[in-house]
């Protein structure tokens, strides 16, 4: 296999001048959007800058909870409006602003999503004032779009400084050191900004995250509290625990990292779907894999014999299933304790022949005895599932680990069986990028809880770039399926170990990406159109539902893009049942339809690899135009179709087209689409999916358009804001 030269992120050098010019704001006007307090004078970042008055609210309590505090409000009952100082009303105490740095340092590249974060804005507000956005409610259209799917603050900035009760914001967009405008990347880069805040008032910040559709990573709608109880400002914070990642609900969302409509891939500003109901060409990416905690769930216990004091029992449990989003078995886990100076696999270079062997084939036995001859390796072991081989899903295995001063790195890697060389490996912490998770710090041992945290966080998935991906959960050469180990064909972009980000959509293009062909022969005056399953000769192996087809006039559409799904088309493209469809076309009147269920020489059922649908069409004027649907397999709710109102057999005058031109028209027309219904999965092995759904209309919707926090999306798992992002907030003294 080819090797090339080192990778040291999921972009390449085209896609990360791309991200640049996305998100970079202008240099003569980054700056340029910054209030000054009326009173104080006093600004965010240097630059040209406007002013604005806002009329405020009652200071917070001590909580910075929002509770209002008497002592604020006037005689009148008008709040008062602060500038320098603030006198209260009932102690004639005057307690001065307070000046505040802000640090934002994007720490993505030690955690389980590697993504950049856009520049962002902040704001200055009262407590009890509107602050970026609403949780619960949809977009309003004031610039929150902008932020989450194009990285652009400006426009949320100019409709917040609006809102009652803010005193001021600004852009934060040049990273620290760079001179530049610029995306924060996920090495340590770091934004800086300073502002002057009067007493009891709080910030508010936002970001987008790059790696996402829509994703930000924001303060609460409320705001970060800034000042302790009497106006004190409070001292150095890391507040990074206070913010979340949000999902805003303008575009559909697609895998963590993956999806081909991300800004992280280069994707086409605004031409994701919006997440409403509605048919759309398919465009996520077929080879998309979660996060490693879709995967896994780890925990990290005591020895219960108290004589073994220093030793843990790691308990690894295969959640897959239970996820749902890719369920898949895990080779036997390899684990090892070993020194600092040793890795298992290294970020950016080609993989060794062991780490091979275990990401294409499952086969830890190499990698072991490569350890077993090294001397920083203490202790290292394969574990087996029950019953002697892999991890299925629900299983727990767990191992002991003795951690000691010379050997004080954990180490995991496994594979996961429905990819080609994907893999759970123990990915880059701290300093040590490529060394699994330090068991000592400080030179002491560390607790369970902070070694538990950091497997949880740093066990992600990584493509050992040794064979070419195909779509997980039916590839003929993946490890759950191969005939034989290592028949895939090997890769040939970007031959190194680097973290999973296939943005493939094997779907799309004329018939399917080649999951189909097409025949077309006239026979009197019948057409003869034969529909072959060809998906064995692609990445994507699958079947095709039993296929509906309607003959009708020039008016009659069978499903409009952009618009929702009726029950018949989500029927078809959610459960592989074409009959509701049927009965709604028939009920319409005056149109021929039917179902194709039966290959020539074979039963009744979805049409396998290899098998054939004939399709014996005879039109006549006005129904001269021929509509097919079929069920792509599997999937959450993607079906064949062709381009709304169908292909014309006859032409204007009533004469049949040849054969010829209405197979070519065909196979330019017949493309993939999603129905809009069903949130797509991972893959194509999806627990959601037809055909192992356990049940129709199983899956979680499409979207729902309400701005909120991204956990609450049952398919995808993100981690934790604090996992993504630190953010410090120090008072000048």
């Amino acid at each position: 296999m080819s090797n090339g030269g080192p990778r040291t992120n999921p972009m390449s050098s085209a896609a990360y001048a791309v991200l640049l010019s996305v998100f970079a704001v202008g240099a003569c006007t980054s700056n340029e959007i910054a209030i000054v307090d009326t009173a104080t004078g006093s600004t965010g970042p240097t630059g040209t800058t406007t002013t604005s008055t806002a009329p405020s609210l009652p200071p917070s309590d001590s909580t910075g909870a929002g509770t209002s505090s008497g002592s604020g409000s006037s005689s009148s009952g008008v709040p008062p409006v602060w500038g320098t100082t603030w006198q209260s009303s009932t102690t004639d105490i005057e307690i001065p602003d307070a000046q505040f740095v802000v640090t934002i340092e994007n720490r993505s590249g030690t955690g389980l999503m590697w993504s950049p974060l856009s520049p962002g804005l902040w704001v200055n507000h009262v407590t009890g004032a509107d602050g970026l956005f609403e949780s619960g409610v949809p977009d309003d259209g004031e610039g929150l779009e902008a932020l989450a799917e194009r990285g652009e603050p400006e426009p949320l900035l100019t409709a917040v400084l609006g809102h009652f009760g803010v005193d001021q914001g600004a852009v934060f967009d040049t990273p620290v050191g760079a001179g530049v405008p610029g995306p924060l990347l996920p090495d340590g880069d770091r934004y800086e900004f300073t502002l002057t805040a009067e007493p009891s008032t709080r910030l508010s910040l936002a970001m987008s995250l790059v790696g996402g559709n829509d994703l930000i990573v924001a303060s609460a709608p409320a705001g970060i509290g800034l000042f302790a109880g009497g106006g004190q400002p409070l001292g150095e914070r890391d507040v990074s625990s206070s913010l979340r990642v949000w999902d805003v609900g303008s575009e559909v969302t697609q895998a963590p990292g993956q999806g081909p409509m991300q800004a992280l891939h280069s994707g086409p500003v605004d031409a994701s779907q919006p997440e409403i109901p509605g048919v759309h060409a398919h465009d996520h990416s077929t080879r998309a894999v979660p996060l490693g905690s879709d995967f896994v769930h780890i925990e990290v216990l005591d020895h219960p014999d108290d004589r073994r004091e220093g030793t843990f029992i790691v308990q690894v449990t295969n959640i897959s299933l239970e996820r749902g989003t890719l369920p898949t078995e895990l080779s036997p886990l390899l684990w090892a304790v070993h020194g600092d100076t040793l890795a298992l696999f290294e970020d950016g270079t080609p993989a060794s022949d062991p780490l091979t062997a275990l990401a294409e084939d499952g086969d830890a036995g190499p990698l072991d005895a490569l350890l077993a001859g090294s001397p920083a390796v203490e202790q290292h072991a394969v574990v087996t599932g029950a019953g002697g081989g892999g991890i299925v899903p629900g299983e727990t295995l767990e191992f002991e680990i003795t951690p000691t001063d010379t050997a004080s790195v954990l180490s995991v890697a496994t594979m996961l069986s429905e990819t080609n060389d994907a893999f759970l490996g123990t990915g880059p912490v701290g300093d040590a990028p490529n060394a699994g998770i330090p068991l000592f710090a400080d030179g002491m041992p560390r607790d369970n809880e902070a070694i538990e945290n950091d497997l949880r966080a740093h066990l992600a998935v990584w493509d050992a770039g040794t064979e070419a991906n195909e779509v997980p959960g039916v590839g003929l050469a993946q490890g759950a399926r191969q005939a034989v180990a290592g028949q895939g064909a090997p890769e040939v972009v970007g031959p190194t170990v680097h973290r999973y980000a296939d943005v493939t959509n094997d779907l799309a293009g004329d018939l399917l990406g080649g999951f189909v062909s097409v025949e077309v022969q006239l026979q009197g005056g019948s057409y003869v159109i034969t529909m072959t399953n060809t998906s064995a000769t692609t990445a994507f192996v699958g079947t095709l539902s039993p296929v509906l087809w309607v003959l009708h006039d020039d008016a009659f559409l069978l499903f409009d893009p952009g618009v929702a799904a009726s029950p018949g088309l989500e029927a078809l493209a959610e459960d592989a049942d074409p009959t509701v469809l049927l009965a709604e076309v028939m009920g319409l009147g005056l149109m021929e339809a039917g179902i194709i269920d039966t290959p020539p020489a074979g039963l009744p059922g979805p049409l396998p690899p290899g098998d054939v649908f004939e399709l014996v069409l005879t039109p006549s004027m006005p129904q001269r135009f021929v509509s097919l649907a079929a069920m792509v397999m599997p999937s959450n709710d993607t079906f064949a179709g062709l381009q709304p109102g169908g292909v014309a057999l006859l032409d204007d005058a009533g004469n049949p087209r040849s054969a010829e031109a209405v197979e070519a028209d065909i196979v330019a027309q017949l493309q993939a689409w999603d129905a809009g219904t069903e949130g797509n999965q991972a893959g194509a092995a999806g627990r959601d999916m037809a055909p192992q759904q356990v049940g129709d209309d199983v899956g979680a919707s499409e979207g729902s358009d309400l701005v909120r926090q991204a956990g609450d999306d049952v398919r995808w798992s993100l981690p934790a804001a604090e996992d993504l992002v630190r953010v410090i907030v120090s008072p000048v003294r």
